[in-house]
């Protein structure tokens, strides 16, 4: 076996990481409150996800020898066709039970489709237009401000690009936050947007810096930096108080500095932990993989609301906290033949029909 391969093995951390990161963003839908809980999964559940992107950019570059227009046309048929296929599955599936069950209502579904052509996204599905855009903006950025071929250079272009990009989003969340313009005023909400671009350029930025530099972090001592990461794990919990309910999709954070630090370090830690450990788990590793599905399915289709309706009618209450445990698990447990289901049958909702190996 190659070292290329028995590199490429190694990733297997960044599943396990989309794979965490996929079960607290459901856990975060099923409650939506302001307590604990949702404060401490809103400071990272996004972020990872980003940051995770970020590290596979730098890992598969090769997009740094590819023309404008390529970049941009691997995007749209990696992100944004199964955003518009999955979309299509969506609207199809609630005109269906509004046709046959009398359930719904059409002025719903052309909602649907008006956030679909909007690239708002309907529900979850927001996140896909997001990691489009925030992407092309890094890749474009690497790709002509990093390309010098003398080494400090192109890190000084890197860097730079970063610094560009993260002033940006602070302008316009400072815009935003301190009421220069109102965030739903008629044509302000595409300014929310491109904030939300701008947020998530910066965690990709990041991941992709991790690991470009992670081999620095695996110089100094393991059980250091082990202890370093567990330690962060655990005092995330209080740092990210502060911030209350964190709607990533509307900008609604209190302080995007402290987002920035938790998301970071956080993400970090994730994947730091899970390559220096080796840690195996199938069960998340096939959460990563298809976490994409998981996004499109468990809210856009009401496979979440469900299981909650009928939780709270057949199920005695525990607590707020076991019972959001249960209810995730439940919908887990549901999302597993789902993701079967589309693998095996609907491949071509999940990535461009290609008859070449995909990578």
């Amino acid at each position: 076996m190659s070292e290329k391969s028995k590199h490429k093995e190694k990733l297997n951390y960044l599943d396990i990481a989309r794979g965490i990161g996929i079960v607290v963003v459901i856990l975060a839908h099923v409650d939506t409150g302001d307590n604990p809980l949702c404060s401490w999964i809103g400071s990272f559940c996004m972020a990872i996800f980003f940051f995770v992107s970020g590290a596979l950019l730098n890992y598969l570059d090769r997009w740094r020898g590819e023309g404008f227009f390529s970049i941009i046309l691997k995007r749209i048929k990696g992100v944004m066709y199964p955003y518009f296929a999955f979309s299509l599955l969506i609207i199809l599936y609630y005109t269906f039970m509004r046709v046959v069950f009398k359930q719904g209502s059409f002025s719903n579904i052309l909602e649907i489709i008006k956030s679909t052509v909007s690239l708002s996204g309907y529900d979850a599905l927001w996140f896909m237009p997001t990691l489009f855009f925030a992407e092309v903006i890094c890749v474009l950025m690497l790709r002509y401000f990093g390309r010098n071929d003398k080494q400090t250079d192109k890190i000084t272009g890197e860097w730079i690009s970063f610094g560009v990009v993260f002033v940006l989003s602070l302008i316009c969340y400072c815009i935003l936050h301190y009421g220069i313009i109102e965030e739903y005023a008629d044509g302000w909400f595409l300014f929310v947007k491109f904030t939300r671009v701008l947020m998530s350029a910066v965690f990709i930025f990041a991941g992709y810096f991790y690991f470009e530099y992670k081999s620095l972090l695996f110089k100094i001592n393991k059980k250091i930096m082990v202890t370093i990461c567990i330690i962060w794990l655990i005092i995330d919990f209080p740092i990210a108080q502060p911030n209350h309910f964190v709607d990533y999709a509307f900008v609604r954070i209190v302080s995007l500095p402290l987002q920035y630090l938790t998301g970071i370090l956080t993400s970090a830690s994730i994947l730091y932990l899970g390559e220096a450990l080796n840690i195996k788990c199938k069960v998340l590793e096939f959460f990563g993989r298809n976490s994409l599905t998981m996004m499109a399915t468990h809210n856009p289709l009401p496979v979440l609301a469900f299981v909650y309706e009928k939780y709270i009618k057949y199920v005695p209450r525990i607590n707020r906290y076991a019972d959001d445990i249960i209810i995730l698990i439940i919908v887990l447990i549901l999302e597993i033949p789902i993701v079967m289901f589309v693998n095996r049958f609907l491949p071509f909702i999940v990535r461009w029909p290609n008859k070449k190996a995909g990578r």
